[in-house]
């Protein structure tokens, strides 16, 4: 039975949380890490087996990244109604599944398909959404910290090195059979053990009883139509779409300011290994803090940052801030995890993170090519910069909004009576 929005929010967590953080940080390891990580890497192999040209065989990510953002809001409605054990099970039987039809198939058709109708719905399900739910379901303290430690990147740092030494010696067909039994042998387990809601500690709305469904959760329209819901995802989304797009433009925007290929190439991966770091500092503030007030944060820090770039600084002083850019860009996640499950319950948190993937798509995929595209018509970078720092102001404003009104966890709760 969940706790009722009056109910105080000094709720301890259950003995067997700790289980279930582990069980949702392989499975987001394993899921990511793998798909991302091996994409890359994998690349060369996919264009001589198949007979495509390298933009043809680079469709699969992008597949994968609309296929489940489209798809997410949808996984939020199941999880929230249908098991979430059998929901992780099937991600993960998908994402298995994936790399046998990688192993086997000789058709660019399957190929895609492996891609888009395989690993994006697995990475909603097991990858992403699944996970989440599942800390915010039994953390109650600790909740950010938790959200942190989970969304680690480990796997997608180690898996290209590990491929890229591996495929001296064995066959990439044979690697993506191996990497299908792997996932299949370590998350079905896993998913199996993953026991579904702590017993009578799920929070709920912050409303009166007959405005929630039967869960205690908001319903996705009435997620949609909380201002404070926009506040808290759009401010998330600036940080996101800024890691993602300096992620993806980095080397040649650093060969812009005039540094080396290879210079460039270690700004991103300083980028990527900073949000290690990121990941479990900004989990802890938004315990501190609330999710709201750590987005808002996280939105100054960001502006200034970029800002700097701006200035095409030099290469010792672009390392630091587009690390700390990188650092502030994971740490989003278990912000925003803070902020939705604190404003809106335990119960809506699926549904609610679900929506926000969705609506992060054309934030990020406009930044990308906007970008790029800026960069054709001026030769420069600083219109994007602009914008982002501009978003950055914006997101400010969005986090203070989004810390104001009830809470039913966290910092200041005051929840409303139920």
């Amino acid at each position: 039975m969940a706790h009722a929005a009056g109910d105080t929010p000094d709720i301890p967590n259950h003995p067997l949380a700790i289980r279930m953080g582990v069980i949702a940080g392989v499975a987001h390891n394993l899921i990511i890490g793998t798909i991302m990580g091996s994409f890359g890497i994998m690349l060369a192999s996919v264009e001589q087996r198949l007979g495509v040209s390298a933009e043809a065989a680079a469709a699969g990510i992008p597949l994968v990244l609309v296929g489940s953002s489209i798809l997410a809001p949808f996984v939020g409605v199941l999880i929230a109604r249908i098991s979430l054990r059998l929901l992780l099970l099937a991600g993960s039987v998908l994402a298995a599944g994936g790399y046998v039809v990688l192993a086997f198939t000789q058709s660019y058709a399957l190929y895609l398909v492996a891609y888009g109708l395989f690993f994006g719905p697995a990475l909603s399900l097991a990858g992403s959404i699944g996970p989440a739910t599942l800390v915010t379901r039994w953390f109650h303290g600790n909740r950010g910290l938790a959200l942190g430690i989970v969304h680690l990147p480990v796997v997608i740092a180690i898996m290209p090195w590990l491929l890229h030494n591996m495929l001296d010696g064995i066959a990439p067909t044979t690697l993506y059979l191996t990497i299908g039994l792997v996932t299949a042998a370590i998350l079905i387990p896993l998913s199996l053990m993953a026991i579904d809601h702590p017993p009578g500690r799920e929070t709920e709305a912050p409303v009166s009883p007959d405005r929630r469904t039967s869960d205690g959760s908001l319903s996705v329209a009435q997620l949609l139509a909380a201002p404070r819901f926009w506040a808290l995802c759009l401010a998330a989304v600036a940080s996101m779409t800024s890691s993602i797009m300096l992620g993806s433009l980095l080397v040649p925007m650093g060969e812009s300011w005039g540094f080396t290929r290879a210079e460039s190439a270690q700004l991103q991966s300083i980028m990527s290994l900073a949000g290690f770091a990121g990941s479990i500092i900004f989990g802890w503030l938004a315990d501190k803090l609330g999710g709201g007030r750590s987005l808002a944060l996280i939105g100054f820090n960001c502006a200034m940052l970029w800002a700097v770039l701006l200035l095409h600084p030099s290469f010792a002083v672009a390392a630091v801030v587009v690390g700390l850019i990188g650092m502030h860009g994971v740490g989003a996640i278990p912000t925003l995890g803070r902020g939705l499950s604190d404003t809106f319950g335990q119960a809506s948190y699926s549904r609610g993170f679900g929506l926000n993937t969705l609506i992060g798509l054309p934030f990020i995929a406009s930044a990308v090519i906007g970008s790029a595209k800026a960069f054709t018509l001026t030769g420069s970078y600083d219109p994007a910069i602009k914008a982002m720092t501009v978003f950055f102001v914006l997101a400010v404003i969005l986090g203070l909004f989004a810390a104001t009104g009830p809470k039913v966890e966290g910092p200041d709760a005051v929840p409303e009576p139920a």
